[in-house]
């Protein structure tokens, strides 16, 4: 399985610089996402950064039935695909 979680910050628009540029703010939120199907929604940023460091030391462990079933099914087609089906 692929691990590449990136910690994705929220931001959210803030009052207009003088000039009137747009600004951002931090909200101390973040989500972690990763292709192996774990997503944590936003989560507050000190929490997320544990989240992330635990899930690429393999410490984080998450069950998503439907890329289970997923997984299964990508399985059978390589299996068909390689006369093993």
């Amino acid at each position: 399985m692929l691990h590449q979680a990136l910690i994705v910050v929220e931001i959210q628009q803030a009052d207009p610089d003088p000039n009137g540029w747009i600004q951002v703010q931090a909200t101390g939120r973040a989500c972690i996402v990763c292709p192996c199907g774990l997503n944590t929604g936003f989560i507050d940023k000190t929490e997320a950064a544990q989240q992330h460091r635990d899930h690429l030391e393999n410490r984080f462990v998450r069950h998503y039935p439907e890329n289970a079933q997923a997984q299964g099914v990508v399985n059978e087609m390589i299996g068909d695909l390689m006369g093993e089906g």
